[in-house]
């Protein structure tokens, strides 16, 4: 498997510390926790990867998903990271997609699981991200940005 073009000679960090958000790398080891995330949230969630995600996912497949977004890390084609409070705890995910079928382009997506401060986490996160994951990408690259803030 190819690097994406755009990251072939780039190493986007596995950890990070931004702001008071954590970045951890997204993989099997996770299932667990990610899956009860992600169905804990639903609600908050449904639709964002389309159709009717998450319902219907079950741990087997979360599974497969999480292998699939360690391998792509690894090969420098898409990146995907658990975002987590101070203490450790997991709030979501972020994930970056390099347009497959140009360069100079891609999609992030971010979601944070349901809670009273959803919305304000996310606004916080992303606004620290986008500063940090710019500093890491080509000269004028063009970002689209989706989050789970408009689904309740």
């Amino acid at each position: 498997m190819q690097p994406h073009p755009d990251f072939a000679e780039t190493d986007l960090p596995r950890r990070a510390e931004i702001g008071a958000f954590q970045l951890t790398p997204l993989s099997p080891a996770q299932v667990d926790e990610d899956f009860e995330a992600v169905i804990g949230s639903k609600q908050v969630l449904k639709g964002l990867f389309g159709d009717d995600w998450p319902l219907g996912l079950t741990r087997d497949d979360n599974l497969t998903d999480m292998g699939w977004h360690e391998r792509e890390f690894t090969a420098k084609r898409s990146f995907a990271w658990i975002i987590r409070d101070p203490g450790g705890r997991y709030l979501g995910c972020a994930y970056l997609y390099p347009d497959l079928g140009k360069r100079g382009h891609g999609q992030v997506v971010t979601w944070v699981r349901d809670s009273p401060d959803r919305i304000a986490q996310l606004t916080q996160f992303d606004r620290l991200f986008q500063t940090w994951l710019r500093s890491y990408l080509p000269d004028r690259y063009i970002l689209s940005w989706l989050n789970n803030a408009g689904i309740s």
